[in-house]
């Protein structure tokens, strides 16, 4: 058991890494940090991030808006797209003894997240510097000029980008050994459309909910019917919400919602999981 002076240590240290992690130059603003209600919060001030706070917490949209989850304390959450971790913070207190898996492209906004991980002290958060896709490699993720928030690995936003390793979501699944998600969040910038449709059905029937912010004007190669389809297929009822023009939120929900019994390899075989 850790004194309270040992856990000050650690979560000092766990701060000063993360902010020396942040790459000179990619920012222009400056490091924030503010409370919203029980939490603590890193963020860049002047930036995208102040909107993004504007909608989390005591003003959260994303769980009021998915009357078709309820949460437990045991269950395991997926956060695709996770920025600087609002959405994981949240979810990580509502599942105590559970796990979430926060997963982020950005390295800068990925460096955000762990400090806010580490800012609150949350030990069941499993955080990646990761881009899904459809398949593993590396992909370009275009930075958005307009600031922090957007950037996406499927349109070209303007001149600046990273390189960032890139996985499948069946890949993932097995690495991290989740046998079965009860929450999935993705909201990222085109990407929803790649990582999904390249996800086998036998696989994604193993997810209780997902949420999809789908953007088809970031993702031009793909329909949004064609997303339907494919969840469809593997057995979800499907409800489309915020529909405007070229976005909106697909929620689509397991009409097996069973326990993950097989799970494919890294290297496409079959395995039993466990």
């Amino acid at each position: 058991m850790l004194t309270l002076k040992r856990r000050w240590r650690v979560l000092r240290h766990r701060v000063r890494s993360s902010v020396r992690a942040f790459r000179s130059g990619e920012s222009r603003s400056d490091l924030a940090i503010s409370r919203f209600g029980d939490f603590q919060v890193a963020f860049r001030s002047g930036t995208a991030d102040e909107r993004v706070l504007q909608d989390s917490f005591d003003h959260d949209i994303f769980f009021p808006g998915i009357p078709e989850y309820m949460p437990r304390s045991d269950h395991v959450i997926l956060d695709v797209g996770a920025h600087i971790g609002t959405f994981t913070l949240l979810a990580a207190r509502k599942v105590p003894q559970g796990k979430v898996y926060a997963v982020e492209a950005s390295r800068e906004t990925c460096d955000y997240l762990k400090t806010n991980i580490a800012l609150n002290q949350v030990e069941n958060v499993d955080v990646s510097h990761l881009a899904l896709s459809g398949r593993a490699g590396e992909v370009t993720l275009h930075h958005d000029p307009t600031g922090n928030w957007g950037h996406s690995i499927t349109q070209r936003l303007s001149g600046r980008n990273e390189t960032v390793s890139a996985e499948s979501l069946p890949n993932f699944l097995v690495r991290k050994h989740i046998t079965r998600c009860h929450l999935a969040k993705f909201n990222c910038e085109g990407a929803e459309f790649p990582i999904l449709l390249n996800t086998p059905a036998e696989t994604l029937r193993h997810f209780d909910l997902l949420l999809v912010l789908y953007h088809c004007d970031l993702a031009t190669d793909y329909r949004v019917d064609d997303l339907l389809t494919h969840l469809r297929e593997a057995s979800f009822d499907l409800t489309i919400r915020h529909r405007s023009r070229a976005r909106g939120w697909l929620v689509a929900k397991s009409r097996r919602a069973a326990p993950l019994s097989l799970l494919p390899s890294p290297t496409g075989a079959w395995r039993a999981a466990g």
